[in-house]
């Protein structure tokens, strides 16, 4: 187990539990939930960019070898198309998650969150980076078999809600390609606060086009202090969530990173009951002990 990474774990799984309540949150303070989502992206790219600015200011004369703008041109371009593929495997998943979330309700987009896990290690698998397991394998198949079923109670219930099911469930294939993404192109020298802040800007970048396309308006209904302070805390939750989430990846590896759904799903279930009075039903509760076990065998090292 590699030191400091299960608190980590637990800190940036509560954090991401949470940005699902911000979702479903975003309409009573006059939001769309994607332009308060792209609006907290440039905020929290610019406050991430701003740490990182004083950090190296204050580092630079000690440890010069670690700036990356030594590197040259052939270094800028690699750090820029890693910012901008990340920011996209970043910004779609999560424009999904905000736009279904009041839709499908917070407890299904924190089950979500589960997969990744799963969707990962197999995507691993396939790509040479993790060994086949047929522990891990048995641990895929039941996160898989828990989705289903998660889906399909989700769509009996709500037929009239498919497409947004549907778009709640590709949110963390997305994710899983991101983690495997960002782990197997690390640019050198790169520190995770300054990948962190890069994503957020080209995550801005996309939602912008994004919404362009869709026509959102980006202006909440009315300018209320509710509509601020909601901008304001998710940037503040961004910021550390984020930076965190770069700092878990580079010390753990996209696998270990995935875990984190576990922890959202436990906790977006609770704040899903406390907040906006979402009972999970004997089916979800079913499916959750599904997606359970096969976080438990896919993590699993011995």
């Amino acid at each position: 187990m590699v030191p400091g990474a299960v608190v980590l774990l637990v800190i940036v799984g509560t954090l991401l539990a949470g940005s699902a309540v911000f979702a479903k949150w975003a309409p009573t303070a006059g939001w769309s939930p994607i332009a308060l989502l792209q609006w907290s992206l440039l905020g929290t790219a610019m406050v991430q960019f701003a740490v990182v600015a004083f950090w190296k200011a204050g580092s630079a004369r000690d440890r010069p070898e670690d700036q990356l703008a030594v590197s040259g041109a052939a270094k800028f371009r690699q750090l820029a198309l890693y910012c901008a593929v990340s920011g996209l495997l970043f910004a779609v998943p999560n424009a999904l998650a905000y736009a279904s979330a009041r839709h499908v309700g917070v407890g299904f987009i924190a089950m979500c969150f589960a997969f990744p896990l799963v969707l990962t290690y197999a995507l691993s698998v396939v790509l040479g980076r993790e060994r086949l397991s047929g522990r891990r394998l048995t641990g895929v198949g039941l996160g898989v078999a828990g989705g289903v079923l998660l889906a399909w109670q989700g769509l009996g219930q709500s037929p009239g809600n498919t497409v947004w099911y549907l778009a709640a469930l590709a949110m963390p294939v997305l994710i899983s390609i991101g983690n495997i993404y960002r782990s197997a192109y690390w640019p050198d020298a790169a520190s995770p606060q300054f990948l962190s802040a890069g994503m957020m800007a080209f995550g801005f970048i996309t939602l912008s086009v994004l919404n362009a396309v869709l026509g959102t308006g980006l202006a909440p209904a009315t300018y209320g202090w509710q509509a601020v302070a909601l901008l304001a805390s998710q940037v503040a939750l961004f910021s550390t969530l984020y930076a965190l989430y770069f700092q878990l990846q580079k010390l753990a590896g996209p696998v270990y990173l995935s875990q984190i759904g576990s922890v959202a799903a436990v906790v977006g279930l609770a704040l899903a009951y406390m907040v906006f009075g979402e009972v999970p039903g004997p089916t979800k509760l079913f499916a959750a002990t599904a997606i359970a076990a096969g976080i438990y065998f896919v993590s699993r090292k011995n």
